[in-house]
């Protein structure tokens, strides 16, 4: 076979996702740091045998279940457990690294209250007695439980529970989390499908023969990223996005579609399937409503040859795509940017759902399905107008005390520097961070929670799998530092306050958990982990009307969204580069893990942005060049990379990247692409579904 220059860089991209859930680069990695890297507070375990604990990761949405290897009592080592339904023995590279979380210098000793102005660094520390109690009086002293305000890490759970009952003690309904994918998902849901309090949306793709990925991040993250890595990997792929990534590398057909005209493309997709008849007739004849006005509104606006001045994509490859979707036995069309970490707009959701009823790929195997409702006893919070309420964080005197648990919203939604000086005029900021993340340093009083392998907590995991799944948190060691669960912290402080006792009654968490797992406990406890049952119908039943109907909805709002900043004149378009070793969420990588960044995305601090060629030389900028990259909501120095694999007019900068705070093997090192990116609210959902903002670029 003949090896052009795409040919070449896929190749060679090919072969580094096939490393990234291999021991060798982390063992590498080991063995560097451990010879190289003396640092002070470098754990030396004892000698002597060694033994395997249970657990779940909580770094990410994707909930693996670990063995957690030590010699004595000091953690040496983490691996994925080979029994998980989640990622079956193998783990990435920041859930490996979390040894360095629980020991490193970003650990934060025990409660502490400001003593300095805010974000300055300054800390009493005080006792336990004293933080909750300060806590509990502050909230007692708010004249309105409205303005008190809770973001969570996870809107399901244990410990999510406490805090929405905490509010309702209080008087307020602002439980709020970081929105994803998933948020639009379950809404397009409701609206095709219908949807009952609790359920989500699934993809099964273990039993996928060809995943149609509109800009999703399937080899770097995206979803539970074990699992989708192994997809990716064993599945027939399609990849649409602007970018050659490691996923496109390694799909069977990369689309270069124009930033943020992903919800088109599918739409046209699904137009060229109406065109050339080849969509499912029986499944939607039998089992569907409103194809017809659905189909005439498709073909008026989507064909291929309209939508092309949107996506850029030839009718021809449409055509293409559209015969190889419907050509597959069970083929799924999954969407979500990047891991999938920011939501879509409703339309493009909608525009997703289509594609896949449209060959009848909707509650069966292998397709787009639904996932049942978690079993605890303490219901799913689920936050009306999500969107209207997370902007109100930013609206002056809205918020008068808000409550951090795993999110670090001063990273993760400031999204410009007047997003960040907006959150630093809340009241009060309290942090239940273990490390020393952004938010945590703008806080006024911190109460250090356990890191995940310290604590006992379910882990519910929302990231595409085809049935509900809960892991559990396992303590392997005891605390490292002077922290406390934060269920334990939440139960005593509304305990304290005025009509709290009965609602806060247990003796302590995990009294509250067992009862708030119910029936699932048992199993929770002895195996580690819950799995409910499939709940969707098989075979023929879906098209006997045994199951929920599927609905064509014309989406109201605009599929394709502006890039921020459109009105700026700014030339190019700057989109997040992906990467599975850099966490692009609230909590950083691993010093050590930092040290694994491709030189491609970082270098002595410096983030890179890559262009092609053409756009280089539109910038007049060549490689290797130190430039200033600009938008409408921030600026940063970054080091020019060439590479013909990102289509003319587009910068891509690695996501992740930009910390401020935690330490300094961490912070200061590189740019922050979420503060660069702006916000871009979805119409229909109000939720921030940025892609990508207006940018230019300037020499030195």
């Amino acid at each position: 076979m003949k090896i052009n220059r795409r040919h070449f860089l896929a190749l060679g991209m090919g072969a580094t996702a096939g490393t990234l859930l291999s021991p060798l680069p982390w063992k590498l990695t080991d063995d560097v740091s451990i010879w190289t890297q003396n640092w002070s507070w470098t754990p030396v375990p004892e000698t002597g045998e060694y033994y395997y604990v249970g657990g779940a990761c909580t770094l990410c949405p994707g909930g693996c279940s670990l063995a957690v290897r030590k010699v004595g009592e000091r953690v040496v080592k983490i691996e994925g457990s080979p029994e998980s339904a989640v990622n079956s023995g193998d783990l990435c590279g920041i859930g490996i690294s979390a040894t360095q979380l629980l020991y490193g210098p970003s650990r934060i000793e025990g409660p502490m209250v400001r003593a300095g102005k805010r974000g300055e660094g300054k800390w009493n520390r005080i006792s336990w007695e004293e933080a909750e109690a300060q806590l509990a009086e502050k909230l007692g002293s708010l004249s309105d439980g409205k303005g008190v305000a809770a973001l969570s890490a996870s809107r399901s759970g244990s410990v999510p529970a406490l805090f929405q009952r905490l509010l309702d003690t209080l008087g307020s309904d602002r439980f709020l989390t970081l929105p994803s994918v998933h948020d639009t998902l379950e809404q397009a849901m409701a609206m095709t499908m219908g949807r009952k309090p609790g359920e989500g949306v699934g993809f099964d793709t273990e039993n996928t023969d060809l995943i149609l990925s509109l800009g999703s991040a399937v080899a770097e993250g995206w979803g539970a990223p074990v699992r989708m890595v192994k997809a990716a990997g064993s599945k027939k792929m399609i990849q649409v996005e602007p970018y050659l990534s490691t996923t496109a590398s390694m799909a069977d057909m990369w689309v270069p579609a124009k930033p943020g005209s992903e919800g088109v493309f599918a739409l046209s997709v699904a137009a060229a399937m109406v065109q050339e008849k080849l969509y499912d007739h029986i499944f939607v004849s039998t089992a569907t409503e409103g194809f017809d006005a659905f189909s005439a509104w498709l073909l008026e606006n989507y064909a291929p040859d309209k939508a092309e001045a949107v996506t850029g994509v030839a009718p021809a490859m449409v055509k293409k795509v559209a015969v190889a979707f419907a050509g597959a036995r069970r083929p799924v069309a999954i969407c979500g940017r990047g891991k999938g970490e920011t939501p879509v707009s409703l339309a493009e959701a909608l525009a997703v759902f289509a594609l896949n009823a449209l060959k009848g790929s909707v509650q069966r195997d292998g397709g787009l399905v639904k996932v049942g409702a978690l079993p605890y006893a303490v219901a799913t919070a689920e936050t009306a107008d999500l969107g209207a309420k997370l902007a109100e964080l930013t609206e002056p005197g809205k918020t008068e005390l808000l409550m951090d648990w795993g999110t670090n919203p001063f990273y993760t939604l400031a999204t410009s520097d007047k997003a960040k000086e907006s959150l630093a005029a809340i009241g009060t900021i309290v942090s239940f961070s273990p490390y020393m993340d952004e938010t945590a340093a703008m806080a006024d009083l911190i109460l250090p929670d356990h890191t995940h392998l310290e604590k006992l907590q379910d882990v519910p995991v929302r990231a595409g799998l085809e049935r509900p799944t809960v892991n559990l948190a396992q303590p392997a060691i005891d605390p490292v530092m002077d922290t406390k669960h934060t269920g334990d912290v939440l139960i005593s402080v509304g305990a304290q306050l005025e009509g709290g006792s009965d609602s806060f009654g247990w003796d302590d968490y995990e009294t509250y958990l067992e009862e708030s797992c119910g029936e699932m406990w048992e199993t929770l406890y002895d195996e580690g982990t819950w799995q409910g049952d499939i709940a969707w119908k098989k075979g023929l039943e879906r098209i006997l009307g045994t199951s929920q109907r599927f609905t064509f909805v014309i989406p109201e709002g605009p599929v394709a969204l502006a890039a921020e900043g459109a009105a700026s004149g700014l030339p190019f378009t700057l989109v997040p580069r992906w990467s599975l070793r850099i966490a692009s969420g609230p909590v950083a990588d691993a010093p050590f893990t930092m040290k694994t960044i491709s030189d491609r995305m970082l270098t002595k601090g410096v983030s890179h942005v890559e262009l092609h060629p053409k756009t280089a030389r539109q910038a007049g900028l060549k490689d290797g060049d130190t430039a200033t990259l600009s938008t409408p909501f921030g600026s940063a120095k970054v080091v020019v990379t060439l590479f013909e694999g990102v289509m003319p007019g587009v910068v891509a900068l690695a996501a992740g990247l930009g910390h401020t705070a935690f330490d300094d093997y961490i912070g200061g090192k590189g740019a922050s692409y979420t503060a660069l990116s702006g916000s871009m609210a979805d119409p229909a959902t109000g939720l921030n579904c940025t892609w990508g903002a207006k940018a230019s670029l300037a020499k030195g």
